[in-house]
């Protein structure tokens, strides 16, 4: 039997449609309409009069919105992927022109209440932000990492300090056993805050006695840091390296982020999706930013030459190492918020002086604006930190943006697959 469809006026007003009708709006052939009913896909009955049988306008929508929303998915994943952006949702931190905010608050808001790079941390993990300061207390190494620990101190090796921290995490990972029993024995946050006292020590592997110094009781992260580094632990040099771990805590999906949320998704321990951080973070095009960032600066006799040495990254095309973030179009809000600490801690000296006077004039002269990085080397310099010790702050602040999003991951269940689209 010819079905006829709905008159016009008909078709706008009811909830359903005829054989005619739903097959023309999906596309297909009467055969095709009657295996989606067969399957249950759509549901069908008959019609008060005749043998026609009408179908729910409802079900047909739905139907049809799926080939849109699977081509319109994939091609804005396959474009997200390949400009280098895949979105995730995330409840942990929102990049705004005024820098990070972590679950809703400003990581400068943070810093300027002065609260512990602690607090700070647990509020990534939790969403509770306390104002009393936090003290952890340390849960000793395993023993097969404290081998490792000692075996590195004796190896004398000048291995960056991103891979000294991915050694240690992977041996505190080993010698926890299986993953029930890692499970069993310890919560992620109990690991978490382990994991960060001991790379506080591994500042001792950049000193010049190039030895791990083992975290002291009842102290902060960042007088650890300074304690590690040969520095003394005053008032204004902690409150600075503590702003300063609080503004890197975390930075949105960076691409060792999204490599510890791989790791996470697809059921990694939290040293083994640390690891994965790290060592994406150890590359060119990030930690060592910083240790590039120090060379720039090493050595210039004047704010001249320094000039020169941009101009020349310039005239080939390229960028001097710690500046123009992409992200913020019109400059790192971070950085110059860094670089005050540094002239209000008062600890200026001839060479801090240049640096100044040299950022000042790259600005309005090559409309070069400082990113993160820059500031975080002004800061390791003017306190006195040994050589590439800005890229190891780095990485110890951010690992507490990298345990909240490892646990924001577990939560939702979800494999983090994505697509290839074949071009060969």
């Amino acid at each position: 039997m010819i079905e006829m469809p709905l008159a016009p006026e008909r078709q706008r007003d009811s909830e359903y449609v005829s054989g005619a009708e739903a097959a023309q709006l999906l596309g297909v052939k009467p055969q095709t309409l009657y295996t989606y009913v067969s399957r249950g896909v759509i549901q069908s009955f008959p019609a008060s009069t005749g043998q026609r049988r009408l179908y729910f306008r409802s079900d047909i929508e739905r139907l049809r919105s799926r080939p849109r929303a699977r081509r319109a998915m994939g091609a804005l994943a396959a474009s997200a992927m390949y400009a280098g952006e895949p979105i995730i949702a995330t409840s942990i931190t929102e990049i705004t022109s005024q820098g990070p905010r972590y679950r809703g608050r400003l990581a400068t808001e943070l810093v300027v209440a002065g609260l512990p790079y602690e607090n700070v941390a647990e509020f990534l993990w939790t969403g509770e932000l306390l104002d009393e300061p936090i003290r952890w207390t340390f849960e000793p190494l395993p023993l097969e990492t404290q081998r490792i620990i000692k075996a590195l101190e004796h190896s004398r090796a000048d291995a960056p300090i991103a891979h000294v921290f991915a050694t240690i995490a992977l041996s505190i990972s080993m010698a926890r056993g299986t993953r029930a029993a890692r499970l069993r024995t310890s919560s992620t946050i109990t690991a978490a805050r382990q994991v960060l006292q001991t790379f506080a020590g591994c500042f001792g592997f950049l000193s010049a006695r190039h030895a791990y110094l083992p975290y002291p009781k009842a102290t902060s992260i960042a007088a650890a840091v300074l304690r590690a580094s040969g520095l003394a632990c005053t008032d204004d040099r902690t409150r600075m390296v503590n702003g300063l771990m609080v503004l890197l805590a975390d930075h949105e999906l960076s691409p060792a982020t999204f490599a510890a949320r791989i790791a996470a998704s697809s059921g990694a321990d939290l040293h083994a999706c640390l690891v994965s951080a790290i060592e994406t973070s150890s590359g060119r095009r990030i930690a060592e930013i910083y240790d590039r960032t120090e060379e720039f600066l090493r050595g210039a006799k004047s704010k001249a030459e320094l000039m020169q040495r941009a101009r020349d990254y310039q005239s080939s095309g390229g960028t001097p190492p710690g500046f123009h973030q992409p992200i913020y179009p019109h400059g790192d809000p971070r950085a110059p918020y860094v670089l005050d600490l540094v002239r209000r801690a008062g600890r200026s000296s001839r060479h801090l002086n240049m640096v100044f006077a040299f950022l000042d004039e790259a600005d309005s002269r090559l409309e070069l604006k400082p990113r993160m990085e820059f500031g975080v080397v002004a800061i390791a310099e003017a306190l006195g930190f040994p050589r590439r010790a800005a890229a190891g702050l780095y990485i110890l602040a951010r690992v507490a943006g990298w345990v909240a999003h490892v646990m924001e991951q577990r939560l939702s269940a979800s494999l983090l697959r994505p697509r290839a689209k074949f071009v060969g």
